[in-house]
């Protein structure tokens, strides 16, 4: 069983008292299939997706305003016999942690933080022009207006090639270039509504009625009233984020 199954079967309680609203699995997945030994990676926010970094030994940062929840993540993966030898917590909001950060070449960055505006788009310009020619950046919850902001700009961006998505919400980017942004705007469709123009044309409309519905409400309470049932089946992730 792939730690990813692991974490699906019986997800761990990392954020207090939060539900666990995480990565999509699939895209957990993909960080445990793509990260190898040895790579340099860093990610805003915390939590499960931590503990695949930790696990798949990469030399890893995670960037999170929660101390006790470097601390619920750190004796979990000491619970698993993961070591954290090579993890690293760095703790203050992420426009504050990586305006002073010292840089380092990275593999693969997740882009899953602070979701409101502006804070997607200091984590990209924090830290895309630490991406190593060939990595990769992940954007998580990407549908939301201030992450596909920065979606639509690796879009339109010659240094940048939009990838297979690694889930429903999550867009990945590998960098081909260094790059200057322009800047003047020159007309690009930059954000907007909520959506989902990263997946292919087959999957947009299902994703973005599926996240409309449980983005109400009415959707969300089902999700609470549905939860025990998904989490026994492996599908308690998926949901609209607010927790990782």
């Amino acid at each position: 069983m792939s730690l990813t199954d692991e974490l699906r079967s019986v997800p761990p309680a990392l954020h207090g008292q939060a539900e666990f609203w995480g990565l999509a699995w699939e895209a957990l997945a993909f960080i445990e299939r793509t990260v190898q030994p040895g790579m340099a990676t860093l990610e805003t926010g915390a939590g499960a997706s931590t503990i695949v970094f930790a696990a798949r030994g990469a030399d890893h940062e995670a960037v999170t305003p929660s101390a006790e929840e470097a601390e619920r993540i750190t004796a979990e993966c000491e619970r698993r016999g993961i070591s954290t030898d090579r993890l690293r917590f760095r703790i203050g909001s992420s426009a504050d942690v990586l305006r002073t950060w010292e840089p380092r070449p990275l593999d693969l960055v997740l882009v899953d933080g602070a979701h409101a505006f502006p804070y997607p788009t200091l984590d990209w310009w924090f830290l895309a022009p630490h991406v190593k020619i060939g990595g990769l950046m992940l954007l998580d919850d990407a549908y939301m207006p201030p992450v596909a902001a920065v979606v639509d700009h690796l879009r339109g961006s010659a240094a940048w090639s939009l990838e297979q998505p690694a889930s429903f919400r999550t867009a990945v980017a590998r960098k081909l270039a260094d790059e200057v942004p322009e800047s003047e705007w020159k007309g690009e469709r930059i954000g907007g509504r909520m959506s989902f123009r990263y997946l292919p044309p087959g999957r947009r409309v299902g994703a973005a009625v599926r996240q409309r519905f449980f983005s109400t409400r009415v959707g969300l309470k089902t999700v609470e009233l549905l939860r025990p049932l998904l989490v026994r089946s492996g599908g308690g992730a998926g949901y609209p984020s607010e927790h990782r």
